[in-house]
């Protein structure tokens, strides 16, 4: 096969002493932080089918590369040694190594490092937070913190039974409230209107994600002095760390670190999980109860999986979850056409080859996994949400019908629209079983030794609170589609008003 430069590869034309940061200084698409969705169709759009792009000479920044195939991704995530290197985040770095040195010292945390200090501290942590029975264990509190949320929303609903247009601020508060309780063995209070210190925390997370693009992604005037954005940043990040040190109990996943290793290896733990576990799972949650409310079929079934294996009232355990398979492939679903975050990435240590192209050491290799999750080579009919791809089931069976479509399940003015998303589903199903589903086309929670060490956590989230919400609720949605923007996770920028309801 041969080679071609890496002066070859498509991508901006990067200006003398500019490079190509100018674009994202004038913010013109789709050279836009907050639009990075459309900058990563556009350089796909560049590399061609199964191709490379790439965005060099970047302040601050190493070359990034971007390669739009599945098999690329699969071969340079199993090349990557024990120690595999992320593209280190500035800014956090210059917090955790410079402006609060004398906290954390040694102790770099799994966020923002790589290398030896990384490994350290990972295998001082893996065994409490990837053991399978630690978030089996965590589910009885989490069911009830969930539960609260639903309490929660019914408080909350207006006279149409419509939810308030800040619903994902109630989301981040759920999802706080939750790493709280598995993570730091305490309730935060984020659910109840009356805490001072709860709603602090509140906008303290908002400060934080949304200062995130202006100083991690586009150039670090942070450097030369210290900007809002940067000043918000600290803030929030000295707030995280004065609520770990404080709310650090004996019971929880960061108790057994700090018996084993430290109370400040415990609290240094807690900051990472708030800082990737609050925003992400939010946004996760969002988009699953969006495309659900847009989707009747697939929410009816889900609440056929529901009703046949939960009790209303009855605290739910790990075993409950097991009984919910369409459930997690609601979820991934989801995950697969809304990914939290558009791609994951490694700075590459040696000289590579990467789809054609010599690519020299200290690159950064994003994977675009948005896109390819996205893409019709992978996914037949990307854009439908079809959780039956994920299932291994017959189409038939796991929707419980016949060839012959069963009229009597529906009013007969809807008989018809259920007949035919039926068939058109099942259609698409059948090219999904056909290509199969490639392992590295859909990598929400990453891959390897630096995949999402909390995953587990996240999917019980999930799983008990759209359970709970779906058993008890017929959701439905309005308005019109929502359009997404990068904070940096990928989030609505509408309102979700979701209308609530109560089922019988």
């Amino acid at each position: 096969m041969n080679t071609r430069r890496f002066t070859m590869m498509p991508g901006p034309r990067p200006l003398p002493l500019l490079g190509n940061s100018w674009r994202f200084a004038l913010r013109q698409k789709p050279w836009v932080t907050f639009s990075l969705d459309q900058t990563l169709w556009y350089l796909k759009n560049l590399a061609g089918s199964c191709g490379a792009a790439k965005v060099a000479k970047l302040f601050g920044h190493p070359d990034l590369v971007f390669p739009f195939c599945a098999d690329e991704t699969a071969r340079i995530y199993r090349r990557e040694d024990t120690m595999p290197h992320r593209a280190v985040a500035p800014c956090l770095k210059h917090y955790k190594q410079v402006l609060r040195k004398e906290f954390f010292g040694e102790e770099p945390g799994l966020i923002g490092v790589h290398g030896m200090p990384w490994s350290k501290f990972r295998s001082k942590v893996t065994k409490a937070l990837a053991a399978p029975e630690a978030a089996r264990a965590a589910v009885p509190t989490l069911h009830y913190v969930a539960e609260d949320f639903i309490c929660r929303m019914d408080n909350i609903l207006d006279e149409n039974g419509e939810l308030p247009k800040d619903f994902l601020t109630e989301l981040y508060k759920w999802a706080l409230e939750s790493v709280g309780a598995w993570a730091l063995g305490t309730r935060l209070g984020c659910l109840q209107d009356n805490d001072n210190e709860a709603q602090d925390i509140i906008r303290s997370i908002h400060g934080f994600f949304h200062s995130v693009p202006e100083l991690e992604l586009s150039a670090p005037l942070w450097r030369l002095y210290p900007t809002t954005a940067y000043k918000t940043y600290v803030n929030a990040l000295d707030s995280f760390r004065s609520l770990c040190l404080k709310r650090l109990t004996d019971k929880g996943i960061c108790a057994h670190i700090a018996q084993s290793h430290g109370r400040k290896v415990a609290t240094i733990l807690a900051l990472d999980l708030l800082l990737v576990g609050v925003d992400t799972t939010a946004a996760a949650a969002a988009s699953t109860i969006y495309l659900l409310a847009r989707n009747e079929r697939v929410q009816k079934r889900l609440q056929e999986e529901l009703d046949a294996n939960l009790i209303t009232d009855k605290e739910m355990t790990c075993k409950d979850l097991d009984q919910l398979p369409y459930l997690r492939a609601c979820i991934k679903e989801a995950l697969r056409i809304k990914p939290v975050i558009l791609g994951n990435g490694r700075c590459i240590q040696s000289d590579a080859i990467i789809s054609g192209y010599e690519v020299p050491k200290g690159s950064h290799i994003v994977f675009p996994h948005y896109i390819l999750s996205n893409d019709e080579r992978y996914f037949p009919s990307p854009q439908e949400y079809v959780p039956e791809r994920w299932v291994r089931e017959d189409f038939d069976r796991i929707n419980g019908y016949t060839e012959e479509f069963d009229y009597e399940r529906e009013s007969l003015h809807n008989a018809e629209d259920m007949k035919s998303d039926y068939c058109r589903t099942k259609s698409i199903w059948q090219k999904q079983k056909e290509v199969g589903i490639h392992p590295f086309a859909s990598l929400p929670f990453g891959f390897g030794r630096r995949m999402c060490i909390g995953k587990r956590f996240a999917e019980a989230e999930l799983q008990l609170l759209l359970a709970k919400m779906f058993h008890k609720y017929s959701v439905r949605w309005r308005y019109g589609e929502l359009t997404y923007s990068v904070t940096p996770t990928y989030i609505p920028n509408e309102p979700l008003q979701f209308t609530l309801l109560r089922r019988q």
